[in-house]
């Protein structure tokens, strides 16, 4: 009986700790290009990303960086202006064969949810989203998101390259953890626990 509380504390603990490792080796990535575009099909690369009732928010991400299978991945924005009119956006993905935002990206990607910001949201606080599902099946050198309104009047702006808090918009990306990981991690804690018995 002692042994398999043992081997369950052991199982916990190599989860825990495979969890922060995990976590440690987050990868954040910024921006390739990101601004606003038009219904008229018109953008701007070099301002912030801006959300209006008509504009969208274009944010374009490179995958270069990903060489490994995605346990989790999580959009974040902040605030450029104040205060945040729109509370909930809609958030639409797309795949990208380069960094150009151009005006077939106006309406462009796959709705994968809505997006509701903070109730207090000031400068240099980011908000999250959950990008995961579409994320593991991308297979593009580029990965955009077109941010909607779907709530509230008026238009707000957030972070963008050339204008920032601190930093854009980013996309962090967790690996999975590979198994070999694991197993040295469980193996590990049972000698340990063996030699202290």
């Amino acid at each position: 009986m002692k042994t398999r509380i043992l081997a369950l504390i052991v199982c916990v603990m190599a989860f825990a700790i495979v969890s922060c490792v995990a976590s440690a080796a987050d990868m954040v990535i910024n921006p390739a290009n990101d601004g606003y575009i038009s219904p008229a099909g018109w953008s701007d690369i070099s301002s912030y990303v801006t959300v209006t009732t008509s504009y969208q928010g274009v944010v374009l991400f490179p995958t270069s960086q990903i060489t490994e299978q995605i346990a989790h991945a999580c959009l974040s924005i902040n605030p450029y202006a104040e205060p945040v009119w729109i509370k909930q956006l809609a958030v639409y993905a797309y795949q990208s064969d380069d960094s150009q935002i151009v005006s077939s990206d106006y309406n462009a990607g796959s709705f994968i949810g809505n997006w509701s910001l903070p109730e207090v949201y000031t400068f240099g606080q980011d908000a999250f989203f959950d990008v995961t599902q579409f994320m593991q099946g991308v297979s593009s050198p580029f990965v955009g998101f077109n941010l909607r309104s779907v709530s509230g009047s008026g238009g707000d702006q957030f972070c963008s390259l050339e204008y920032n808090y601190g930093h854009p918009s980013q996309l962090t990306i967790t690996p999975v953890p590979e198994p070999a990981t694991v197993v040295l991690m469980s193996v590990g804690w049972m000698a340990l626990l063996r030699r202290k018995r």
